[in-house]
């Protein structure tokens, strides 16, 4: 449960060395209380997810989009929860039984969330909320509550609370995908990816501590590009930026960024580079070079092993062999790092303004 105590940077740090320990307890977790078929009714007959949210839950929604669509077989499609409300999820399947909508909030309590949920559950379509808040109004607007309980936690811009919703939709994923594969060897691969998260945290805390003074040397607009998952990893991240320290930062797609952003100045300000492995890394490695030439300064989010990033400025390093449904679950760690060590560098508390 969240105690009403004032934001701290302290906090933000705290939560990102808590990743991998609370990794471990909402998988378990998880795999216990949906182990015996609850989203089985919610499943049946569906050709369609639409992954609903707003702020965190809305980039959760987008960096798991590949896992519901790889495990799954279905089409999935993110929206933000307005969107929904004012456009519904149109297309072939859009309305009635055979979609699923799933709406996500970390606190339970987003009203655009529970009314997503009620609007949907009139049109005839099965709903799962997706919260760490067991008894809130998201679930009790659902035909299914996931819930992903966090540890104890003072008042912060969202970490373990991303985490555990994120997991959670990984978790809906695997089971919805269970007439595809077998579902218990990928739930323990995904309780093992806590081992690559605690070697993510540890490696990150310096590298970003080291960006935060260089950045704060020199303030301006930051950019987080990605693709596929990681632009969901790029919105959280920059949305971490803007919270801890309201240092302007967006998110945009690698190959978007190169045909209008690049043209932006300052000329000075890092580009982040999310360049795991997977369908997008040549890509990503191509901007990190062609970023470089154009005298960007690069920084690499990247596994620590990756001689492919050697010309960036900066890299900032990422561990475990993940595949890449699972990557997102590492590549957003230094983000609450870099904002608090940004934020400290720069004097500033988070959510304030000032």
């Amino acid at each position: 449960m969240t105690t009403r105590q004032a934001y701290t940077t302290e906090e933000m740090r705290r939560q990102a060395r808590s990743l991998a320990a609370e990794l471990t307890q909402v998988v378990d977790h998880l795999a216990r209380t949906t182990a015996d078929g609850p989203l089985d009714g919610a499943a049946r007959g569906i050709r369609r997810v639409v992954l609903t949210g707003n702020g965190d839950s809305y980039h959760a929604a987008r960096a798991a989009e590949l896992a519901f669509e790889s495990f799954s077989g279905l089409t999935c499609e993110p929206l933000n929860a307005q969107r929904f409300l004012d456009y519904g999820a149109v297309g072939p399947g859009g309305d009635g039984r055979d979609t699923l909508v799933v709406g996500i909030s970390a606190s339970g309590g987003s009203r655009a969330v529970t009314r997503v949920l009620e609007e949907a559950a009139h049109r005839g379509s099965p709903t799962v909320a997706v919260t760490v808040s067991e008894g809130s109004p998201v679930t009790r607007a659902a035909d299914v509550g996931v819930i992903a309980p966090t540890g104890p936690r003072q008042a912060s811009p969202g970490i373990l609370t991303y985490q555990a919703c994120l997991t959670a939709l990984l978790v809906v994923a695997v089971r919805l995908g269970a007439a595809r594969q077998p579902v218990q060897p990928l739930l323990d691969e995904l309780r093992a990816a806590a081992d690559a998260v605690a070697a993510t945290a540890e490696a990150l805390e310096g590298p970003c501590l080291e960006l935060a003074q260089e950045v704060a040397a020199d303030p301006g607009p930051l950019v987080m590009t990605g693709t596929g998952p990681q632009a969901g990893t790029a919105k959280y991240a920059a949305a971490k930026v803007v919270e801890a320290c309201a240092l302007p930062a967006f998110a945009q797609d690698l190959e978007e960024w190169w045909h209008v952003e690049r043209f932006a100045f300052p000329g000075t300000s890092p580009l982040l580079v999310l360049a795991p492995p997977g369908r997008s890394h040549s890509r990503a490695v191509d901007l990190v070079v062609r970023g470089t030439e154009i005298g960007r300064r690069v920084v690499a989010v990247a596994r620590h092993d990756d001689s492919a990033v050697g010309v960036a400025h900066r890299v900032l390093p990422t561990h475990g062999g993940l595949r890449e449904e699972w990557s997102p679950l590492v590549d957003h760690i230094f983000a609450g790092l870099f904002g608090a060590a940004l934020a400290d560098a720069l004097g500033r508390v988070p959510f304030s303004g000032r």
